[in-house]
Parts: C-alpha cells; structure tokens; sequence
C-alpha cells in the first residue's frame, strides 16, 4: 500500500484500533501510531487498560469494549513516552480471521474541526473550572482554571475519581449526581465544600450537566465550578455585622416581597427567618393600614431616595402575636443583580414616646410644683398681714369684752354690745383657722415634731370618725404589721386624715367605702426623683375611696388653694387639700393623687422613715416657781402700733410693768437705759431692721436672766431646714386674744432661767 496523503481541508480518517475479547490491541493502523507516537508493533498486545490516562484504568475500559456500537467517548489516552492526549473514541465491530473484533476509532482533540477548537480553546481560557467526568466519575478533562483551583495539574487529574476533592462528609454526594446526570438530570450546587491539594477547604459554587454524543446517548458530565471562599466570607462578615446591629433590618424586593431580616428583626416582630422570606412587607403592618402602605410603597419604588431615620416616617408596627407598637422606618435602596433592593431599618420608638410622655409628665408636675409654691409665697404673705389684722381685732376686742364684763350686769341695754363682741371674737377665730390653714400650704405653719407610730393616729383618727362619716360609709384600715415611725407634728398628721375622710365622704354621696393603708417602702433614684424627694426608706400613707372620682383637669388643681368642686355654699373653703399638701411638703414628704371618674380617688403620702427610741423612765419634774399674774416688766416690740397699744393696755390692767418699742432698735435701746430688771421680752418675729430673734440676742447681754415670748403670723425665721422650731422656742402664734396672751406670758414666766 502506498502512503496515504490529504488536502488541505480534507478531513483526516480517524485512527483505528481492534482489541480481541481480553481487551488486547490485535491490530493498529499507520495513523494510530502517527498518534500514539510510536511504531505499530508496540500497540499490538497492549491494553485498552493501559492505554488510558492514566494507566490501568480497566473500569473504564471494560465500560467502553462494552459499549454498544455506535458509542462515542471523550476520553485521556496515554503514550508509551507518558505523554497524555485526549481523543474522541466511536466504538464499532470488525470481523476477523479469528472472529468479531471490538474496534475504536480514534480521533484526536486537535483533529475535531474548527469550531470544536474553538470551543476547546474557551474551555481551556475559562476563568471558571471546567471539568470533564464520566459516568463512573473518574475525571476526563482538567481545564486550567481547575488546576489553579485544586491545585492539580492536568495530567495528576485525568483519570482520577473526582470523590477525591470531596470533603470527607460529603464523598456520598457523588452517587447521587451521577445517578441523577445518568437520568438527564442537570445538577445546581450553589455551595459545597471541596478539598485543596494542600488539604484547606473551599467553598465552591458549581453545577454539573450530562455529556451527551452525536446521537444524543449521555456518556459523561461537565461540571462548571468556582470558588465562592471569599465571598461566602464576605457574606458571613456582612451577615455578622447584620445580626450585630441593635436596629431590625428588612431588605425587600421592587414587588414589596421580604427577601433579608437580620436576627433583631426576627427577635422584634417574633418571626423566623423562613416565616419572612418571601412574604409582603405588609405582613409587617397593622391590617388597617396595609391597602395605605401598598400604595405608597409603589410611589417610592419609582423614585426610591435615601430617606434616614427621624425624617417624620413613622407607623404602627404589627408583630407576630398580634401586638402593635410605633416604629420609626429608615429607608435606602440598592440596585442588585436580581434588581431592586430596598433596606428598611425598623426602630421600636415605644420606649423614646414612653420617655417623651415621662418627660412631658415631669414638666407639668414641675410646672405644678412651682405654681403651687409660687402660691404658696403669696398665701404665706396675705396670711401673715391678716393675722396681723386679726390680732388687732382679736386684742380690741377682747379689752371691749372685759369691760362689758364689768358694766353688763348693772347696764342691761348694754346685752346686745356683749352679744356683737361675742360675734367679733367668734369671727376672728374662723379668720385664725383660715389663715391656719394658709400658713400650712404655705409651708409656714409652726411645726414641733416628734418621733411617733403613724398606725396609732391612723387608729385615733379611726376611732373619731366611726359614727360621724355616716352610717353609709364602711370605714377600714389597713395597717402596717409593724411600726410605722415618722417625725412629724402628729396633730398636723391627723388633720390630715381627718380633711382627707371627709373628703372622701363628701365624694361619696350615696354611701361606699374609705380605707386607710399604711406600709413601708424603699425609693431608689429614679421613684425618689419623680416625687423630688431623696432615695431611702419611707412610710407609705394611702388613702382611698370608692366615691365618684375626679376628673383629670380637677385632679391637677386639686391642691390649689380656694380650688372647690363643692358647688354650695358652705360646702368647702377650698383649703382642705391644699394644708393637706402643705403639711406634708412640711414633714418633708411627698403627696400624689389618682383618680378615675366613677372609680374613686387614691392619696397616696410618703413620709420619711423614722426610729423610734424608748423613752424610759421619765425624770422628775422640776419645781417651778409659781408666777405671779401681773407681776414683772415686760419690754414689747412689735412694729404694728395699733397691736402694740393694745396689748399694751391688756397687759398694764393686769398690772405688769410694760416698756413699749416699735422697733428692734429703739428696743435694745430702752434694754440698755433700764436700770431695773426686765422679767419678759415679748417682740414680734418678723419686723424691718432687727428681727425678734436678734432683738432677743442683744436685750439677753445686759438682761442674762430674760425670759423671751415670740410672736409671729408665721414662724419663718426661727424655722430650720426641715420647716420646725428649736424646742427652746416659747411662741404665741398670731391672732391670740387677751386670755390667750396672758396665759402664754404667765407660762413663759415660770420657765427656769
């Protein structure tokens, strides 16, 4: 035979191998050992075995010899130099001498056209692996892609079982694929772990495909990978720093579905992460305003702006329990690969409106406090100048009583002077309890405290009332089980009681209850900052009815001074809660009220804690010299002249010597001059120049042995910081009548020096 030639463009025959039935090459043509590279004697007798790359691979080979005729694989073949080539093999029969031969017919890689060059050539520039595998999962194509990713060259790989780059938990994943390429099936893994030559770990992305040949018989697979390790740790830094932020997120797609929601989303509104995916946005939202919000998340997805937080977005938001709570949105948008993405950060403002209401609540109780003081100032100023009224009145008109006392009896047309003097007496005595009551909201009121159980004046207080609240109101208390010590004015105290019980009754026309509770309590910063009190132990007064309530507005003027809702006359002065209120600032307390219309009204009244010391046994009583009524000097001092003249004349009838001073001043003057001895200092407290407290100070170093009797409206310059008088302090309180005035200087006299 001659040697064959072809054109140019002429397709070259393919090579042609016959193996007999143990798979050994019997015959071999010019052109197969052009391609093995090598003379055909040594192709006759060697393997099909030991002809693939690499060598000894009889599964393959047995699965080709067995093939049906018309079979064509893409296969690595192996030359006796080691160089490896990658052919396509058609399995068909040949008759021979010796009987039915199997045949190959070989045609190389480079030999398959232009186009398959041209394919081959992608395949090999591919920025992704390409891997070749047949159905028995040994690898038949090794891109250079796969080999930068694995790490194996070309000729390591071809013939190896692909189950080698598996990470050990997942080597039975390939039965699988195969078994699902081998029914047609493609297959999408979009994130598996793969080993490195070196031993590492990859996360790839990868898909595998069946292989078909020209008639459409799968024969093999490709598998496309890449590796994703960066990414999938970029995606698990920014999922980190997802789930670390203390704002809920929610990413959602252009059609309103949920596509993200980081772990405080999902902790907010009480869903998983799969519960979420793929739902509205609106499964988010009250249902009352879903249609609403559809509608405006159209409008912004065709303009979608940055839009940050406390821009004035705010809704009601809908957990999964059913709850609603008001929410803040943020919003930002992204344009991603699967299209529009928009980021809304969800803040639960509960707690801020919570804080706003506090604040709010605080401002008014603030602006209360102030009001109340500010009126307290003023009530404490016109209580002072009226008592001073009072007193002249009380005085004048007590010397009118004395002297009708002398000449009724003999002047019967004189009886209806003695009733009007009555009648005057009688009125300025309301006008004291008046301006009492003043002076206590006022915070003025003269305090002598002790150290006392606030469950025996709550049972006092208890005892007085049964029988007199009605027999329509059920009255019950509630006490402490043990000691509730306070140091207070315990006369004050009950006043307390006694104005807050009726009260009570007075709200309760048709009968009800009235209960008195006491316990203990700790405030801590916060409870004793609301109530401006300091943090510590207290005692807690309550007080509540089940009458008709109060409205808010009513609620928040009812410590307000001649504030009444008792519309008739002589049903109320408007001074009960208001002395109530200052007679607890006083103790240094605090005092709230809650009320709810056709409920009933709670006071509640926090005192300062106290400890209560056994007196013991009492020493004996001094011996005190007896006083002589009209008997001694007095040097007063009161700027009020017509007061002064009076007391005066009450004073020199009984007989005291008396040395009169319109000022401090002129007083400790006329101290100085008098060579005699001065027995009683009676001087006002609050006066211009010198107060009664320095005129007492000064009078004290040339008369050591002075005895001194305060008389004030108010006692706001001998009060110490808790609002009380020192203990040595003897003081007549403004307005006094005669009896009451000369009572007190007679007292004041037997005191020891």
């Amino acid at each position: 035979m001659g040697t064959l030639s072809f054109g140019a463009d002429e397709p070259r025959p393919a090579a042609l191998l016959a193996f007999d039935p143990d798979s050994r090459v019997v015959l071999a043509d010019a052109l197969a050992a052009e391609l093995f590279a090598c003379p055909v004697g040594t192709l006759v007798g060697q393997t099909l075995a030991g002809l693939l790359a690499p060598p000894d691979q009889e599964p393959s080979a047995r699965g080709l010899i067995a093939a049906e005729p018309g079979t064509v694989a893409t296969t690595p073949f192996r030359r006796p130099d080691g160089s490896v080539f990658t052919a396509t093999a058609a399995r068909s029969a040949l008759t021979g001498p010796d009987g039915t031969l199997v045949s190959l017919s070989l045609r190389a890689a480079t030999e398959l056209g232009a186009a398959q060059s041209w394919l081959a050539g992608i395949v090999r520039s591919a920025r992704d692996a390409i891997i070749g595998e047949s159905l028995d999962g040994r690898v038949t194509s090794w891109n250079a892609a796969a080999a930068h990713l694995y790490g194996y060259s070309e000729e390591e790989m071809l013939g190896r079982r692909m189950a080698e780059l598996y990470a050990p938990e997942s080597r039975n994943e390939e039965s699988d694929i195969l078994r699902r390429i081998s029914e047609g099936q493609s297959v999408e893994i979009y994130e598996a772990q793969r080993l490195h030559r070196d031993g590492h770990r990859m996360t790839v992305e990868l898909s595998v495909s069946p292989v078909t040949d020209a008639s459409g018989r799968i024969v093999g697979a490709a598998r496309v990978s890449r590796d994703v390790t960066a990414r999938h740790r970029d995606e698990a830094k920014f999922r980190w720093l997802l789930d670390a932020t203390a704002l809920a997120i929610i990413g959602v797609d252009r059609y309103g579905l949920i596509q993200l929601v980081n772990s405080e989303a999902q902790r907010l509104f009480g869903y998983r992460l799969d519960e979420l995916r793929g739902q509205p946005v609106e499964l988010l939202l009250p249902e009352s305003v879903r249609t609403r919000h559809r509608q405006h998340r159209s409008v912004y997805a065709t303009d979608p702006r940055m839009r940050r937080m406390g821009e004035g977005l705010q809704l009601r938001a809908c957990r999964r329990d059913g709850s609603e709570f008001p929410a803040e949105i943020s919003l930002a948008s992204i344009q991603t690969d699967e299209g529009l993405l928009v980021a809304a950060t969800v803040h639960d403002i509960s707690a801020r409106i919570e804080q706003e209401a506090e604040h709010r609540r605080l401002e008014n109780e603030l602006q209360r406090s102030q009001r109340l003081d500010s009126l307290g100032q003023l009530a404490g100023g016109v209580a002072h100048d009226f008592n001073n009224v009072l007193a002249i009145i009380s005085t004048h008109a007590s010397i009118l009583e004395e002297d009708l006392e002398e000449i009724a009896s003999s002047t019967p047309a004189l009886d209806g002077a003695h009733e009007a003097v009555a009648q005057v007496l009688a009125a300025s005595e309301r006008g004291a309890r008046l301006t009492r009551q003043l002076l206590a909201f006022g915070r003025r009121e003269i305090v002598r405290p002790e150290v006392f159980d606030l469950n025996d004046v709550v049972y006092d207080v208890q005892r007085m009332l049964t029988g007199t609240l009605g027999a329509d109101v059920v009255l019950g208390a509630d006490l402490a089980g043990r000691p509730a010590a306070v140091s207070a004015d315990p006369g004050r105290i009950e006043q307390v009681l006694v104005n807050l019980a009726v009260n009570a009754r007075d709200a309760m026309p048709a009968g009800g209850s009235l209960t008195v509770r006491t316990d203990h309590t700790v405030l801590g910063p916060i409870e004793a900052g609301e109530y401006g009190l300091e943090r510590g132990s207290y005692v807690r007064l309550q007080v509540t009815d089940t009458g008709t309530g109060m409205p808010p507005e009513v609620a928040e003027r009812a410590f307000e001074p001649f504030f009444s809702t008792k519309a008739a006359e002589g049903h109320g002065t408007g001074l009960g809660l208001a002395s109530v209120y200052g007679i607890v600032a006083q103790a240094g307390g605090a005092i709230s009220l809650d009320s709810e219309v056709g409920i009933g009204t709670t006071v509640t009244i926090l005192l300062p804690s106290a400890e209560l010391v056994e007196t013991g046994d009492r020493p004996d009583t001094v011996q005190l010299e007896p006083a002589r009524p009209g008997y001694g000097t007095i040097l007063l001092v009161d700027d009020e002249r017509e007061l002064r003249a009076s007391i005066e004349t009450i004073l020199t009838r009984v007989g005291y010597l008396v040395l009169s001073a319109a000022t401090g001043a002129e007083a400790v003057e006329l101290a100085a001059s008098f060579p005699g001895r001065l027995d009683l200092l009676l001087t006002d407290i609050t006066m211009p120049g010198l107060s009664g407290r320095e005129v007492a100070d000064q009078v004290r170093s040339t008369h050591p042995s002075i005895q001194v009797l305060y008389m004030s409206g108010f006692a706001q310059r001998l009060l110490t910081s808790k609002g009380t008088i020192d203990p040595e302090v003897t003081l007549i309180e403004k307005p006094f009548n005669r009896r009451d005035l000369l009572t007190a200087i007679e007292e004041t006299l037997r005191l020891p020096v």
